[in-house]
């Protein structure tokens, strides 16, 4: 895995920063747990619209490339439109003062960390992907599935912090683990992305 990791350190250094912004809110702007959840969420819409435009590039010219990128649509923002759902769930168990998914977007913290989390991610994409030309010989069936490892990450991530949060009432030690765990999870899904890829046809 260290090798891994060491052979993509555009990657690792994104993951790392990424993950360094929740953190950061929570320490030194004072983010509650209801701001953590809702960036998460929004760090899989920005994946989504990523691996959409690989997708698409991929496709061009072949037969049901059109077909395959409006399957993905449905079904990744399916998985996004749940996620959402059962992060509101939770938020409204342990904040009664949340003001809401426009309100917390607007706020200029929040708003400019999910810049940057959009930067970093363009970011690698561009250096690991578009820039080697890794589009001439890709996979759509592989680009489709790449990120439903950052979506289970997401997942377990949440599931476990809630747990964690809504026993202890959501402090900052339990907030900070959550950010940590996600962390140490995405860096995982960092060394084993491209492990896996399916053959061609």
């Amino acid at each position: 895995m260290a090798r891994t990791l060491a052979q993509r350190p555009v990657a690792v250094a994104a993951a790392i920063l990424g993950n360094l912004i929740p953190v950061y809110g929570v320490v030194a702007l004072d983010w509650n747990a209801s701001q953590i959840l809702i960036l998460y969420w929004i760090e899989n819409v920005i994946l989504g619209v990523l691996t959409l435009a690989r997708i698409n590039k991929v496709a061009e010219g072949k037969q049901g490339g059109c077909f395959l990128s409006g399957f993905f649509v449905i079904h990744y923002g399916a998985f996004c439109a749940g996620h959402l759902v059962f992060a509101l769930f939770l938020i409204g168990d342990f904040d009664p003062d949340f003001p809401g998914l426009g309100a917390t977007l607007a706020m200029p913290s929040v708003f400019w960390a999910c810049v940057a989390i959009f930067g970093l991610n363009l970011f690698t994409q561009l250096r690991e992907w578009w820039g080697p030309g890794k589009w001439r010989d890709g996979d759509i069936r592989f680009e489709m599935i790449k990120p439903y490892g950052r979506i289970v990450v997401m997942h377990l991530t949440v599931l476990f912090g809630a747990w964690l949060m809504v026993l202890t009432n959501a402090p900052v030690g339990a907030i900070l683990l959550l950010c940590l765990l996600k962390a140490a999870l995405e860096l995982l899904t960092v060394a084993l992305r491209d492990v896996i890829k399916p053959e061609k046809t």
